[in-house]
C-alpha cells in the first residue's frame, strides 16, 4: 500500500483515476479527517492531470472528484461497500476543532463543486461555410465529421451521465461506447441518443425534414412532449429515417446502399436516382453556388452518378450529357445575406 504521508501526489493521483483498493481509500479519507489542508492538495493534482490531455481525460478525474465530494456531504464511505466506523473518545477541545476543519472542507468542498458545475457549462462551437466541411474530436474521443454550412455546439467536458451536443446541419458521427453514458446529439425538432455507433445525421433548420442514416450500432429518435422525452422510432444498421417537421410523420426504410448518404464524409459526391431538386441542393451545398431550376419539366428527373475532388463545370457537363439538361454558369456574383457566390441555371433541353 503506498505510503500517503511519503508519497501523497501518487495516492491522490490512483484515486482520481479511480486505481485505489478499499484500504488505501480508507487511508486517504483519515488523512483528509485530520488534515484540513489536505483540499488544497487535491485540487492541485486535479488541475494537473486534467493537464496532461496525452494521458487522462477530464472526465475520469472529474467524476472521482464528484464522488469524494458526495461523501463529504452525506458522510458515506467513498465506495458502496460498507466499512467498520472506528469509535473514538476524543475532549471537548478536539471536537470543536474537528467541527471548524469540517466547516472548512465542507465550505470548500462547495466551492469546488460549483467551479466543476460551471467548467461543464462551458460550450465550443465549431461551424462550416459551405463549400467546407471539416473534422474533430470531441472530449470523450467521439469523432465528428462535420458538413458544409453546419454547426457543431458541445461542452468542454461531459458530465459522468450524460454526453449532449447540439447540431444544425450535417454530421457523420462515429461515437464513442460508453454503457453509463449515453450520447445525445439534439436537432431544432428532435434527439437521437446512442451508446456506441456509427451514423449521420441531416438536420438543417431550413429544411423539411431530418434525416438520420444508421451504419452500425443502434439509435433511438426522441422529441420531448410535455416536458417528456418520447421515443419515436428505434434504428437498426442499414435504416434510414425520415422525421417530417411540419405533421411529425416518420418514414423508415432500410437501404441497400447507405454509401450515398454518408459518402461526403471521404470527399465523395454520390446520387443514386436523385431527383434534380436534391442534386441542386447538394451542388449548392457543395460548392458554394445558387442553383436555380428554371423549367417544371427538369423537376421531374432523376440523377445517377458519383464524384470525387470533380469541379463544378466537371459535375454539369456530366449531368448535361447524361440528361436532358442545360445550364448556364453566372459568374457574377449572387449576393445573399451573408455571402456572395457563383449563380448555376438549369433549363431543359
Amino acid at each position: 500500500m503506498t505510503n500517503l504521508h511519503s508519497n501523497p501526489q501518487r495516492l491522490i493521483e490512483q484515486f482520481l483515476l479511480g486505481q485505489l483498493t478499499v484500504e488505501e481509500e480508507k487511508e486517504l479519507l483519515n488523512w483528509i479527517d485530520n488534515n484540513p489542508e489536505s483540499i488544497i492538495t487535491l485540487k492541485k493534482e486535479q488541475n494537473r492531470l486534467r493537464s496532461m490531455t496525452s494521458l487522462y481525460t477530464s472526465k475520469t478525474t472529474d467524476k472521482q472528484w464528484n464522488r469524494l465530494l458526495a461523501q463529504i456531504d452525506t458522510k458515506m464511505p467513498i465506495r458502496r461497500k460498507k466499512t467498520k466506523k472506528l469509535r473514538l473518545f476524543i475532549g471537548a477541545t478536539t471536537i470543536a476543532a474537528s467541527l471548524v476543519a469540517g466547516l472548512f472542507l465542507y465550505s470548500t468542498f462547495s466551492e469546488d463543486q460549483q467551479n466543476v458545475k460551471n467548467t461543464i457549462l462551458t460550450y465550443n462551437s465549431v461551424s462550416t461555410s459551405l463549400g467546407e466541411k471539416t473534422s474533430l474530436i470531441l472530449p470523450d474521443g467521439t469523432k465528428v465529421n462535420l458538413n458544409a454550412g453546419s454547426n457543431l455546439r458541445y461542452p468542454s467536458s461531459f458530465t459522468a451521465t450524460e454526453r449532449k451536443v447540439e447540431l444544425s446541419g450535417e454530421a457523420f458521427f462515429d461515437v464513442v461506447r460508453d454503457e453509463n453514458c449515453p450520447f445525445i446529439v439534439k436537432t431544432q425538432a428532435l434527439s437521437v441518443r446512442v451508446l456506441g455507433t456509427k451514423f449521420n445525421l441531416e438536420a438543417f433548420p431550413e429544411a423539411s425534414a431530418i434525416n438520420t442514416t444508421l451504419v452500425s450500432g443502434k439509435v433511438i429518435l426522441e422529441k420531448e412532449l410535455n416536458h417528456k422525452m418520447v421515443s419515436l422510432a428505434e434504428m437498426k444498421p442499414n435504416e434510414r429515417v425520415i422525421y417530417q417537421k411540419n405533421d411529425h410523420k416518420i418514414s423508415l426504410s432500410t437501404e441497400k446502399y447507405i454509401d450515398q448518404y454518408i459518402a461526403w464524409k471521404d470527399g465523395k459526391l454520390v446520387f443514386l436516382n436523385d431527383p434534380i431538386e436534391e442534386v441542386a441542393k447538394k451542388l449548392g451545398l457543395w460548392y458554394n453556388v445558387s442553383v436555380v431550376i428554371q423549367s417544371e419539366e427538369l423537376k421531374k428527373l432523376h440523377f445517377t452518378g458519383t464524384f470525387t475532388n470533380e469541379t463544378i463545370e466537371k459535375v454539369l457537363t456530366l449531368l448535361s450529357v447524361s440528361s436532358p439538361i442545360d445550364y448556364k454558369i453566372n459568374d457574377n456574383t449572387v449576393s445573399e445575406v451573408n455571402s456572395s457566390k457563383r449563380q448555376i441555371i438549369l433549363t431543359s433541353r
